[in-house]
């Protein structure tokens, strides 16, 4: 008889499973980097923004050799502009857009992520960057050959809005 109800539900369990989605490794990757931005925060304090500028070169160094290519113009602002439609085709955000506020500062505003309304809610999310402005960052340091400035995101419930300027 246990080995019945044993078998029962392992079979149970087996059938709640479902497939994992790029949704879903979204949503996994998101949680993690929050928590290490928050943890990084929590432990050594405003000397974790140490840790932004080797993860931009990173994330640089990696889309390079990728061939992925997101820095597509002459300009910031072509660059900006271009990237702005690459990222809103692939359907995960409905809007990301670029406002100039000055030479080499500008403010990025995401919104309609499919990730922010379970996460923000989930995670209220706060002194941590958003994995975009984060990505949007490293190509505006490739692009103008500089640093930028180490910028929280304020969090809304469809999206972000971070501002990117040159140390």
């Amino acid at each position: 008889m246990v080995e019945v109800e044993t078998e029962i539900a392992t079979v149970s369990a087996v059938e709640a499973r479902r497939e994992l989605t790029e949704l879903d490794v979204g949503t996994l990757f998101h949680c993690i980097l929050f928590a290490y931005q928050k943890a990084l925060k929590d432990i050594l304090g405003t000397g974790s923004a140490v840790f932004v500028h080797p993860v931009l070169k990173t994330v640089t160094r990696i889309s390079e050799r990728q061939g992925i290519n997101l820095i597509r113009g002459e300009t910031i602002d072509e660059v900006f502009a271009n990237l702005s439609r690459l990222v809103e085709e692939t359907g995960f955000l409905k809007e990301f857009r670029f406002e100039k506020l000055g030479p080499e500062r500008y403010v990025v505003r995401v919104d309609g992520c499919v990730w922010a309304g379970h996460i923000h809610a989930e995670l209220k999310p706060k002194d941590v960057t958003c994995p975009f402005a984060l990505l949007a960052m490293s190509i505006f340091e490739k692009v103008l050959n500089g640093k930028v400035r180490v910028a929280d995101s304020e969090y809304f419930k469809t999206g972000t809005r971070t501002r990117i300027e040159l140390l």
